[in-house]
């Protein structure tokens, strides 16, 4: 798949099924939408569901205490082999990000962006079990329709995603020391391009053009704010690919991506 930058184009958003009779609970409406089109999101990312009694929220887990168990058993996990080799907290924190934000932020762009409706995003909704190795399991969001309204542009529902749930996300990591959090935007930049790719059936070629040139090649977002997201991928070959490396290859037993940038 090629890429290329196009003008930003703020077209009223038109999701592409809204023909489905979906139900008026929205919790269904996304569940019945996302079978249709990312069946698999499902089975990590649960709407309205009960959530187990271990989930916790940001605001828990993000606690000194509780995030240092959690990375020190990650750490336990991945060097589990590698005893004698010191451990690197950096690279460690940084795939424990990408399995949090990867695993959560598909099926919310998915739900913000394809959704009449939307979904109303805040990190004290969203409650997260961990796996027995310390990383991010699944996830339980309670559902509310989006305060934007369904008239609200493509931009203006990334940036509210971006706001409500990614920054307070980075935002913990980096104060919990040993990232910073350019680091895990350059990160969260290579997923959600590639999860534009994946939705661009759905929003069209336009709405995937606008979309990617807001994210990665404004440096403000519309409020006036720093946009995080600015140049965490850049143009290379035609293609549009991350620009710093993630450094998991510093980890034992972990594979260094295959379009890693030290390549």
């Amino acid at each position: 798949m090629t890429y290329s930058s196009l003008p930003l184009d703020n077209d009223v958003f038109t999701p592409s099924f809204t023909s489905f009779d979906a139900p008026i609970d929205l919790a269904n409406a996304l569940r019945h939408a996302f079978r249709a089109h990312h069946p698999h999101l499902l089975e990590t990312v649960k709407f309205d569901e009960p959530p187990p009694r271990e989930s916790v929220t940001l605001s828990q887990w993000s606690q000194p205490a509780l995030l240092n168990t959690l990375m020190n058993t990650y750490g336990d996990h991945l060097y589990a082999q590698h005893t004698n080799q010191p451990r690197e907290n950096k690279p460690l924190k940084s795939l424990w990000a990408q399995w949090y934000i990867g695993l959560l932020t598909p099926a919310l762009m998915a739900a913000i962006l394809t959704h009449p409706q939307g979904l109303h995003l805040s990190a004290d909704l969203i409650r997260v079990r961990f796996h027995e190795t310390g990383r991010a399991e699944s996830f339980w969001v309670e559902v509310y329709p989006c305060p934007l309204g369904a008239q609200a542009s493509l931009r203006e529902r990334m940036e509210y995603l971006v706001a409500q749930v990614l920054m307070p996300v980075v935002d913990a990591l980096e104060e919990s020391g040993e990232i910073n959090g350019r680091l895990i935007w350059s990160n969260t930049g290579y997923l959600i391009n590639w999860f534009l790719g994946e939705l661009r059936p759905q929003i069209g070629e336009t709405g995937w053009q606008a979309l990617r040139q807001a994210c990665f090649f404004e440096k403000v977002r519309l409020d006036g704010r720093d946009n995080p997201l600015y140049r965490t991928v850049v143009p290379r070959e035609g293609l549009l690919v991350r620009r710093t490396c993630c450094q998991r290859n510093r980890l034992p037993g972990v594979q260094q991506c295959g379009d890693c940038t030290l390549k």
